[in-house]
């Protein structure tokens, strides 16, 4: 039986791709770049939504809990690579 309050987990296929898809498809960043440009014009609802279409036609079907959950996740391992490239800096120095 399936819950309703449960949240569907994401994988971590659907993690990858979605970095995969992020870091090398550069006709969905040129998107999101315009996406980026008419930010101020859209609802945040709109935009969102707009947003989540652009990953479904790359074979990425989230819902916007999933969209928040990748972004952090992506935002964090970023944060982690700098924080170890740093420290990697310092030490050749």
């Amino acid at each position: 039986m399936k819950w309703p309050w449960k949240k569907k987990t994401l994988s971590f296929e659907e993690a990858a791709k979605f970095n995969w898809e992020l870091d090398t498809n550069a006709e969905l960043r040129n998107k999101l770049d315009e996406l980026a440009k008419q930010y101020s014009t859209l609802s945040e609802k709109e935009y969102q939504r707009k947003l989540l279409l652009l990953f479904r036609k790359n074979g990425l079907v989230i819902d916007a809990n999933q969209l928040d959950m990748l972004l952090l996740l992506r935002h964090k391992t970023d944060q982690m690579l700098l924080r170890q490239k740093v420290k990697s800096d310092e030490e050749t120095v």
